[in-house]
C-alpha cells in the first residue's frame, strides 16, 4: 500500500493532495494514469446490471379533500435497472458492501458502499443513463476506507468521505477523510479515468457522515458525536470549519445549505444522545473570508432517535426545514425570529400515515425535494411521493407509495431531472419518473 500520502497528517491537520495525473482528456485517458497514488482499483462487472424498463405500480394514498392538490394525478414511474448488490473479498472471506447513499447529477448517478461493522472496507459505483440502458462505467473499491456519504458536483466531479484504517494509514487520532476527484469515461476503450485533486483528514471525528452539494458549496458533517460541520468552496477549493462550539458533543445528523439574496445559510441538524433533544443551527457562511457566523439554534423537540441511522435535512423554502425523525416519521417545521430570538414550530408530521409503528425497520432515512415533491425512503415501508402544499407549510394528503418487497430496507434517495435513484440493502434500483417535473 501506498501510505504516504496519510503521513502528511502528522505535519497538518487537514492537507491538500494532488497527483501528477494531467487534466484529463480522451488522449490521456490510459490504465497507467489511473490515479496511481489514491490507492484505488478500478473495476467493472456489467454483470450486477441488470435492466428492465418495466412500468412501477403506485399506490395512492391518504385522504382526497378541497385541500388536496392535483400534482399527485399523472404521476408514472419506470423501474430502468436495477444494480446487484457488491461483493469483495475482505481477509480472504466474500463479502457483501452495503450500499448507503446515492447522488445524481443528470443523467450522472454515484452509490457509496461500506463494510457493516469495524472493517474498513468501500466502493463507489459510477453509472450513467443513456435514456434507453443504465450503463455502469465503473467501480471504485477502496481498500481499508469507509465510504461513508457521497456526492456528484457536477457530471465529471465527486466527493466522497468517510473512515480509514489507521493501521494502514497514518491519520492520527481523528480517522476520517473528504476528498474529490475528476473522472472521466471513455467509450471507446470502455475505461474510467480517475484524479484526485484534495484530500483533506483527521479533522472530521471517526468518518464523515454526510455531504451534499449544491450552488458551487458541499456540505458535511463528521462522525461520532464531535459535533463537526463542515463547507467546501468548489471555487477556491478551501475548507471552511465552523470554529465556535455550540455542536460540540452533538450528534451532526445531517446538514443542507440555502442561496438567499446571494448569501450562503448553512443549516445543521445536531442531536443531544442524553437528553434526546434535536436541534437545528443556521449559520451563515461569509466566502471572502471563510467564517461561518451562528445565524439561529432553535429546539425541534424531544425524540428518541438512533445515531446510527440515517438522517435527512431538506430546505423547501426560506426558513422551512424538512426532516427526518426515524419511527416518528418526518417533520416540517417552520421558523420565525422576533425580538432577534429564533423558534421552530413544528407545523405537520407524518407518522401513522406512512409508518406501521409496530415494524422496527419502517423508518424515514432520506428524503429530497425536487420540484415541490418529497421522495422519502422510508426503511421497510418502502418509496413515498409527497407533494408540498406550500402556502400551507405542510405535507399533502394525497401522496403515492411504492411498496419495498418483504425483508428490502430503502436506505436512501436521489432525484435529479427525471432521474429517481435509490440504494437498498438488495443494490441499487433506477426509476425514471414522469409527470412530476
Amino acid at each position: 500500500m501506498k501510505k504516504y500520502l496519510f503521513l502528511f497528517s502528522f505535519l497538518l491537520l487537514l492537507c491538500s493532495c494532488e497527483n501528477e495525473t494531467d487534466v484529463l482528456t480522451d488522449d490521456t485517458i490510459d490504465p497507467d494514469l489511473i490515479c496511481e497514488d489514491c490507492d484505488i482499483d478500478i473495476v467493472k462487472d456489467s454483470n450486477r446490471l441488470t435492466q428492465y424498463n418495466q412500468t412501477v405500480t403506485l399506490s395512492q394514498r391518504g385522504v382526497k379533500s378541497k385541500n388536496t392538490t392535483s400534482k399527485v394525478e399523472d404521476i408514472s414511474l419506470i423501474l430502468k435497472a436495477k444494480l446487484a448488490p457488491l461483493y469483495i473479498t475482505h481477509e480472504e472471506q466474500e463479502v457483501m458492501l452495503n450500499a448507503n447513499h446515492v447522488s445524481v447529477y443528470g443523467k450522472k448517478i454515484a452509490a457509496s458502499y461500506s463494510l457493516a461493522g469495524e472493517p474498513y472496507s468501500g466502493a463507489v459505483d459510477i453509472l450513467y443513463d443513456s435514456g434507453e440502458l443504465v450503463n455502469l462505467q465503473g467501480t471504485l473499491l477502496l481498500p481499508h476506507r469507509d465510504i461513508d456519504a457521497v456526492s456528484l458536483f457536477d457530471s465529471s466531479n465527486l466527493f466522497l468521505g468517510g473512515g480509514f484504517d489507521a493501521t494502514e494509514f497514518y491519520g492520527g487520532d481523528h480517522p476520517s477523510f473528504f476528498a474529490g476527484y475528476e473522472f472521466k469515461y471513455n467509450e471507446k476503450s470502455d475505461m474510467l479515468s480517475l484524479q484526485e485533486n484534495q484530500v483533506f483528514h483527521s479533522v472530521f471525528g471517526n468518518k464523515l457522515r454526510n455531504i451534499k452539494s449544491d450552488k458551487s458549496i458541499i456540505t458535511g458533517s463528521g462522525g461520532g458525536n464531535s459535533g463537526v460541520i463542515f463547507a467546501f468552496d468548489e471555487n477556491t477549493e478551501t475548507l471552511i470549519l465552523n470554529e465556535s462550539n455550540e455542536t460540540n458533543g452533538l450528534y451532526i445528523l445531517d446538514t443542507s445549505i440555502e442561496k438567499r439574496d446571494g448569501l450562503y445559510y448553512f443549516v445543521a441538524i445536531a442531536y443531544n444522545d442524553s437528553t434526546k433533544e434535536l436541534k437545528a443551527f443556521s449559520y451563515l457562511i461569509s466566502i471572502e473570508t471563510n467564517i461561518m457566523t451562528l445565524n439561529y439554534e432553535v429546539s425541534l423537540g424531544i425524540f428518541d432517535l438512533n445515531v446510527e441511522a440515517k438522517h435527512s435535512l431538506v430546505l423547501p423554502r426560506k426558513d422551512v426545514l424538512v426532516v427526518s425523525l426515524g419511527s416518528e416519521g418526518m417533520g416540517i417545521y417552520k421558523v420565525t425570529t422576533s425580538d432577534d430570538k429564533a423558534t421552530a414550530t413544528l407545523k405537520h408530521q407524518l407518522k401513522e400515515e406512512i409508518l406501521d409503528t409496530s415494524e422496527p425497520n419502517h423508518v424515514v432515512n432520506s428524503i429530497v425535494y425536487h420540484a415541490d415533491m418529497f421522495y422519502v425512503a422510508a426503511g421497510g415501508a418502502g418509496i413515498y411521493i409527497i407533494p408540498y402544499v406550500t402556502t400551507d407549510v405542510k405535507f399533502d394528503e394525497n401522496f403515492y407509495h411504492v411498496d419495498s418487497d418483504p425483508g428490502i430496507s430503502i436506505n436512501n434517495i436521489g432525484r435529479s431531472d427525471d432521474e429517481l435513484v435509490v440504494a437498498t440493502t438488495e443494490g441499487i434500483s433506477i426509476y425514471q419518473t414522469n409527470g412530476i417535473d
